[in-house]
């Protein structure tokens, strides 16, 4: 069907359209591509209304008259989105149930572990991990996790915080046990049910920032987004989520993905790429200049020397 009808309906100008995909690249490190003008209006235009604004050009021109911060986020936000559903990366799922958590329980025992849903968008991967540890909870009987969702700032987040969901969305990946046993009606919606929901809190972070704002993680999820980063803006999240990760945690990519030749710390768990191990890191002993080496002596009684003949003279 062609596009032309959509493309005579759209009221930005096409300045407005490359300012905001730099703004895009800048922020976010994502670039939009050239075709998504009416993707671009239909986004902006729903938060417009959820704003207030009276028209969608009346936000887009406070956006760039005032450069108000909170708004160029939410914009970005809007702009960015993942189109995301329960368990969509099966891959990712079950090196997390195979691999990871049975690792980490042979290690902590009955200790704490922190998991990491990074770029969490609506809500649904970290739920998922909170649905997949129930399921697993006698195998890991005594382990304690503490799950984090941190994204950009956006009305895709404050639905994970509330943890609502239409029928639709809840179709998309969720068995209908899952459904049964992790949800509650709430007339046309579904609402996770509270013993989930209080195993995930959701964070507000731009996620090209400094991230020492969050504690450290003994696995991260970060899967279906790295392919969408501009090179620089990659190196940047990447960079950033070794400094989160423990020594001998995990990272979690979606399938397909793999670290570039900069491996940022991390070894190939598998012979596919999309597992990886945080190298442990090997202090080497700092040696005191002044100390006295040893010798390689290992007794501490004097050399014996034999007694030498004493030469005597003929006479």
């Amino acid at each position: 069907m062609s596009s032309m009808p959509r493309q005579g309906a759209l009221s930005l100008a096409p300045s407005y359209y490359d300012a905001l995909r730099r703004l895009t690249l800048e922020l976010a490190g994502i670039n939009l591509g050239a075709n998504h003008a009416f993707l671009v209006e239909t986004r902006l235009a729903r938060l417009a209304r959820e704003e207030g604004y009276d028209s969608l050009d009346a936000m887009v021109d406070e956006l760039f008259q005032t450069g108000g911060s909170r708004l160029a986020v939410q914009v970005v936000s809007a702009l960015t989105e993942r189109n995301t559903h329960f368990f969509k990366d099966q891959t990712a799922f079950k090196r997390l149930r195979d691999v990871v958590l049975p690792d980490l329980h042979h290690k902590r025992g009955g200790g704490r572990i922190r998991l990491l849903s990074f770029g969490c968008s609506s809500g649904q991967e970290p739920y998922g991990m909170a649905m997949l540890l129930h399921q697993m909870r006698e195998e890991l009987e005594g382990l304690k996790v503490d799950i984090v969702g941190v994204d950009y700032p956006s009305q895709a987040l404050e639905r994970a915080r509330e943890g609502r969901y239409t029928h639709f969305e809840v179709q998309r990946g969720l068995p209908i046990r899952d459904l049964v046993e992790y949800f509650e009606t709430d007339n046309a919606d579904w609402v996770v049910k509270d013993h989930i929901k209080d195993q995930v809190e959701f964070r507000d972070i731009h996620l090209l920032s400094k991230l020492d704002t969050l504690d450290d993680f003994h696995a991260v999820m970060f899967c279906g987004s790295l392919p969408h980063y501009s090179a620089p803006a990659r190196v940047r999240v990447l960079r950033g989520l070794s400094g989160l990760v423990k020594e001998n945690g995990y990272l979690i990519l979606g399938e397909g993905e793999s670290l570039s030749q900069m491996n940022f710390g991390f070894d190939r768990v598998t012979k596919n790429s999309g597992l990886y191990k945080k190298r442990e890191v090997i202090i080497e002993p700092e040696i005191d200049p002044t100390l006295k080496i040893p010798n390689g002596r290992t007794t501490f009684e004097k050399d014996r020397k034999k007694p030498q003949k004493l030469k005597t003279s003929k006479s």
